[in-house]
């Protein structure tokens, strides 16, 4: 009897041993020592027309994942060109000014933590758009010809809310016509984007020249004769 109870009470020692080695390794992982391991922004990325302001938002995060919010004010920032945004940290926080079109990131960096936002500076919304040139709001003219050497150049113009026409850079142009028979743009493109193209009748008839500009279109007649 007592060789069997000494056999059961080693057996619960050795099956026990490695549970009580556990509880001390996982104790030792909640009060080890903490640090910044990764960076996150708020929002991630933000979408703005010059002049405008956003925050970005810094959110530190231990090697658990766990937010550590009141490290956030050590938080260092950089703006990667700032000829398109400008940056004013503090702390945590940093005020985002959108200066000129295009984009920029911007980075954030604490202990071992780095994180990376995207800014987006987008053009003006606009009033109208414009084809240049179209005399008098009538129709384009062209002679048919089989050279390359006569043709006509148009371009657009872009109005924005103020009623004064803007740039046309960052702004997403194309040029479509609804007859490649009739008329036709340089390089035989179906839509040709740039902010001018030079058009050359093809055969007599009429056909329409269209402008998109982001979600705007407008169209003008094209008659060859």
């Amino acid at each position: 009897m007592t060789k069997r109870m000494n056999r059961v009470l080693g057996l619960r020692m050795i099956v026990g041993a490695p549970v009580t080695l556990m509880v001390a390794v996982a104790c030792q992982e909640v009060t080890g020592p903490i640090w910044v391991d990764s960076l996150q922004l708020e929002p991630d990325s933000l979408f703005l027309i010059p002049g405008e302001m956003a925050q970005f938002t810094s959110v530190p995060l231990d090697q658990r994942d766990n937010e550590l919010p009141e490290r956030a004010e050590r938080t260092e920032w950089i703006v990667s060109n700032s000829t398109i945004a400008t940056i004013e940290p503090q702390g945590g926080v940093a005020t985002v000014t959108a200066v000129k079109i295009g984009s920029t990131n911007v980075r954030v960096s604490l202990g071992r933590g780095t994180g990376t936002g995207r800014v987006y500076v987008e053009p003006f919304e606009l009033r109208e758009i414009r084809i240049d040139p179209v005399p008098g709001g009538g129709p384009i003219e062209l002679s048919q010809t089989s050279t390359w050497g006569r043709r006509t150049t148009v371009r657009p113009i872009l109005i924005g809310m103020d009623g004064q026409q803007v740039s046309t850079e960052g702004y997403r142009i194309s040029w479509r016509t609804s007859n490649t028979q009739i008329f036709i743009m340089v390089g035989n493109q179906e839509v040709v984007t740039g902010t001018s193209i030079s058009i050359r009748g093809r055969n007599t008839g009429s056909a329409t020249l269209t402008l998109v500009v982001g979600d705007k279109s407008v169209s003008v007649p094209v008659i060859v004769s």
